[in-house]
């Protein structure tokens, strides 16, 4: 994660061209359900073994350390992010406290503002987020090309629970395995919210 942010100048005189806001959300939909992937495919590690977090020579004993450990670093980014927006627009900062709450909300305040945030921040610094998505996207993908998400297919006709993120070289989209349905993008902020909320509700009752 970078430590310092820069911040260009809005009327773009620098001549530095902005990262397309387009791909900004695309790549804040795909660390969301990366976040959920990994809370929710991989066990915790137990106490006592997330020491070392930042190290980047940290050899993992366990799938489910290295899950955890990615899992708050996307936390971490984002929330970085979204402290960073609303310093600049002096609103209120993200909210302390455990990475779900932290992670909905700078989903939620990011993604409505993305074409602001790529006029005030160079896309040399905002490509930390989409690297981070390609870095997890590249150690799983030998293994778990496809996962299936936690709610319902949308398609009324269908509505059963077989709606999956697909993962491969040039592909990553979000189709159901039943009835072929694919999601479009324009769909992507419900169906993100709607995932999140599944899944928190369903960790809280368990």
């Amino acid at each position: 994660m970078s430590a310092v942010r820069h911040l260009s100048e809005e009327d773009g005189s620098d001549g530095r061209k902005p990262m397309n806001p387009k791909h900004l959300r695309r790549t804040l939909y795909w660390l969301a359900l990366d976040w959920i992937h990994l809370r929710d495919a991989m066990p915790s590690p137990m106490r006592g073994t997330d020491s070392g977090r930042r190290s980047n020579s940290r050899v993992y004993g366990h799938p489910a350390e290295w899950a955890s450990d990615k899992a708050a670093e996307i936390t971490d980014l984002l929330s970085s992010w979204h402290d960073l927006m609303a310093e600049h627009r002096n609103e209120k900062p993200p909210p302390r406290g455990g990475e779900e709450r932290r992670l909905v909300a700078a989903w939620q305040y990011l993604e409505p503002r993305c074409e602001q945030l790529v006029e005030i921040v160079d896309a040399e610094d905002l490509k930390e987020l989409p690297d981070l998505h390609y870095r997890i996207r590249r150690t799983l993908g030998a293994t778990v090309p496809k996962y299936t998400l936690p709610i319902p297919c949308p398609n009324e006709e269908c509505e059963l629970r077989t709606l999956v993120r697909v993962q491969g070289v040039g592909q990553d989209f979000i189709s159901c395995d039943s009835c072929g349905y694919t999601i479009k993008e324009v769909h992507y902020p419900l169906l993100i919210r709607m995932t999140l909320d599944a899944f928190i509700n369903g960790a809280a009752a368990a």
